[in-house]
């Protein structure tokens, strides 16, 4: 009589793991140095023009890049409270096709887009990153420091949602620099108070890492294996981890799934993050060494169920 995985590791005896959760996870320091200085200097040559690095020709006047961006502000402005839902539907509708439609405009309608923000006279949030996506995506060089300075500066007036836009800005329109600023601020956790949460500079990481093809998890395996770090920022780097794989990821991911003091909704993250970036046998081996060694009900039942789907005739 066959005994499906389930029985089977359900009926074997527990016996504790005690591996360390430490994975080397970090690139080759110089070769990374050097490839940043490449992409770079790369980025440098392509961004070199108009605006700071749009490349986009503008035909537009200035007058009409300052009409073009109080049409913006008009239809960012706050609505009627008391209006139907479909009249907010279709003013969110307007905004998104605005917005847009001035992403591409061109470095003249990026230039008053980041003088309008700069002026400091438009104080509701959507309206100022309004301004802020429409600078950068056309104007990424001049833009780039007044978003560093929202990301590392506190401002209580500012507040929190702008400077996590920034984040996100950041990394759409210029990666290089967004990788440069954001590692060293994901890797010191204890400071997040006064910026942009963890979670958030761990996806903008990730974006902006995607976009330049990076193919090594770098920085998310060390947040993955980091206890210092907090819940949502660790969720965050297993996302991030599955757009990457690798040996590094595999590794962290491993030592996760065996680390006694993860709560249980990051080892099942990281199970099912495994289950996308392993080859299929692998990943059914180290699953069963897993379960092999692990006492808690809740999260052998979890083992079982993955091998049951995904490893019967492995």
């Amino acid at each position: 009589m066959s005994i499906s995985p389930r029985s089977a590791l359900i009926s074997r005896t527990h016996v504790p793991h005690h591996q360390s959760s430490a994975a080397s996870c970090g690139a080759d320091p110089h070769a990374r140095r050097t490839r940043a200085h490449v992409v770079a200097a790369l980025l440098a040559i392509g961004l070199a023009g108009a605006c700071g690095g749009s490349g986009a020709s503008s035909t537009v006047s200035a007058a009409d890049a300052d009409k073009s961006i109080r049409d913006l502000i008009a239809v960012y402005q706050p609505g009627d409270p008391n209006k139907t839902s479909d009249f907010e539907d279709s003013a969110f509708r307007a905004r998104v096709q605005a917005l847009e439609r001035l992403r591409t405009a061109g470095p003249e309608v990026g230039r008053a887009a980041l003088a309008t923000f700069a002026a400091g006279a438009q104080t509701v949030t959507d309206i100022q990153q309004a301004l802020l996506d429409v600078a950068a995506s056309n104007c990424p060089v001049e833009t780039a420091p007044t978003l560093e300075r929202l990301i590392t500066t506190y401002d209580g007036k500012v507040g929190e949602g702008l400077a996590t836009r920034a984040v996100e800005i950041l990394a759409r329109t210029s990666p290089q620099r967004a990788i440069e600023l954001f590692e060293p601020l994901i890797r010191d956790p204890g400071a997040h108070q006064t910026r942009p949460s963890q979670e958030s500079l761990i996806e903008g990481w990730t974006e902006a890492a995607s976009r330049l093809n990076a193919k090594d998890a770098r920085v998310l395996c060390d947040v993955v294996v980091d206890l210092r770090q907090p819940p949502d920022a660790r969720y965050a780097a297993v996302r991030g981890i599955a757009k990457f794989g690798g040996e590094r990821a595999q590794k962290a991911l491993g030592s996760v799934l065996i680390e006694g003091a993860s709560d249980g909704n990051l080892r099942r993250k990281a199970a099912q993050t495994l289950l996308v970036i392993m080859p299929r046998k692998p990943f059914c081996e180290l699953i069963t060494e897993v379960s092999e060694h692990e006492s808690d009900d809740i999260f052998l039942n979890f083992l079982a169920d993955l091998l049951d789907k995904n490893c019967a005739g492995q």
